[in-house]
């Protein structure tokens, strides 16, 4: 049942994502070039928000880390 389901959202998200971009183009076509430069900007400073937040989680978790839990360890036989 889960896998079955996955795979209904996995197909469901392939779909939207290839039909997404044609919609998205023929509504913006329809816009003043205003409202489209103020929509691309505010993507944009989404998708830079969001990677900001995506380098500043891997930046405290690599310091949150434990610098000893990599390193190899001898035997003292």
């Amino acid at each position: 049942m889960g896998s079955a389901l996955a795979v209904i959202l996995v197909a469901a998200a392939a779909l939207l994502l290839a039909v997404l971009p044609t919609a998205i183009a023929l509504w913006v076509l329809a816009l003043p070039g205003g409202w489209v430069g103020a929509g691309l900007g505010s993507l944009g400073t989404a998708v830079f928000g969001v990677k900001l937040i995506a380098m500043a989680w891997a930046m405290g978790a690599r310091l949150s880390r434990d610098p000893t839990a990599g390193a190899a360890l001898a035997c003292a036989d």
